[in-house]
């Protein structure tokens, strides 16, 4: 991709990048340091100037630490902490800073449903009780598309479940919580986000593979990927360069965010990760390096309703167009303490 000579400075990952991957996590603002990681590829100084201008003014506004990590034709060209990833310890945010990244996390259930139907043990377009039998009937029968797409009837939902004081013991227990509720519309009829539909997906891979969600991940996907900075958000484990997570109280001041533990809801907001490894994702991603061709059609095709109506949804992946007719593929969360953004771009 040729590199462009002129741009607006707040439009440059956007613009030029084919891959751009920002993780954000509520922390004070900067000061200039070095760390051995940092990656600023000299024939984009122009660009990487323009933004961490960009991010700079984005820090002063919200009072953010960032870690931000952009490749250009499978290059890494920019990567780097701004900000603090401990305000109390005054320790600088890196490239091996580990942020919660939100519903991000939503990625893996996708990726690995679709591992498993490249290996031959589930079809995406088949009910979900067709393998998860003991699961309640609905009014209305959804497929496991619907769930990667947010199109199965259930309704939205917000991070707010991880302040629940009565928090489920683990995956299986959460979805038995909501187990006997209706669904809110007829499948593929509308689309909403939700968080049950990536907990399904999870619940689907343990019953097809009789091991935990967060085994599957870690060895179909992770440890495959070579994707050694991504983790399960573990609030009882010492992670190293884990970010001390922040929030903001009702008065807008930012404070020390209150604990919890995303363990039960793994699928939808349960990894911590780097700004990094989540950039090599993203290549692997474009670079179709492991999926099937199948398996990327299904990511990187927008989910059409009943009504003709052609979602912004693929499965496990937003997919819009920018000005040019260019495709974006984007994956994004917010949770409490911390925020991911991953931007692929053709």
């Amino acid at each position: 991709m040729k590199r462009e000579t002129h741009r607006e400075p707040t439009k440059l990952i956007y613009k030029i990048l084919p891959i751009a991957l920002i993780v954000f996590t509520l922390a004070s603002c900067s000061k200039k340091h070095h760390d051995p990681r940092v990656v600023l590829n000299t024939d984009y100084k122009d660009e990487i100037l323009k933004g961490r201008e960009a991010l700079r003014v984005f820090l002063i506004g919200g009072s953010y630490g960032t870690s931000v990590s952009v490749s250009v034709d499978g290059k890494t060209v920019w990567s780097e902490g701004m900000g603090y990833a401990n305000c109390e310890l005054k320790s600088f945010a890196k490239p091996e800073t580990k942020y919660r990244i939100g519903r991000s996390s939503q990625l893996f259930a996708a990726m690995l449903i679709a591992r498993l139907q490249d290996e031959g043990k589930l079809n995406i377009k088949d009910s979900f009780r067709k393998y998860v039998p003991n699961y309640p009937a609905k009014q209305y029968d959804f497929s496991i598309l619907n769930l990667g797409t947010h199109s199965a009837g259930f309704p939205e939902t917000s991070d707010h479940l991880l302040l629940n004081k009565e928090n489920p013991g683990d995956l299986r227990a959460f979805i038995q919580t909501t187990e006997n509720d209706t669904l809110v519309y007829p499948p593929n009829e509308y689309y909403a986000v939700n968080d049950y539909g990536p907990c399904l997906l999870g619940i689907l891979a343990e019953t097809v593979c009789k091991k935990s969600y967060t085994k599957l991940v870690k060895e179909m996907l992770l440890d495959t990927l070579g994707l050694t900075e991504t983790v399960l958000d573990n609030p009882t484990y010492i992670t190293e360069n884990r970010a001390a997570p922040y929030y903001r109280n009702f008065v807008a001041q930012v404070v020390n965010a209150p604990a919890i533990d995303s363990r039960f809801v793994a699928p939808a907001y349960g990894y911590l990760s780097t700004a990094d490894d989540l950039n090599k994702l993203g290549q692997i991603l474009l670079n179709k390096e492991f999926f099937s061709d199948k398996s990327y059609d299904l990511f990187f095709t927008k989910n059409t309703l009943n009504n003709g109506y052609v979602s912004e949804f693929g499965f496990g992946w937003n997919i819009y167009e920018d000005r040019e007719g260019r495709k974006v593929y984007i994956q994004q969360g917010t949770t409490i303490g911390g925020s991911s953004f991953l931007e692929s771009l053709y």
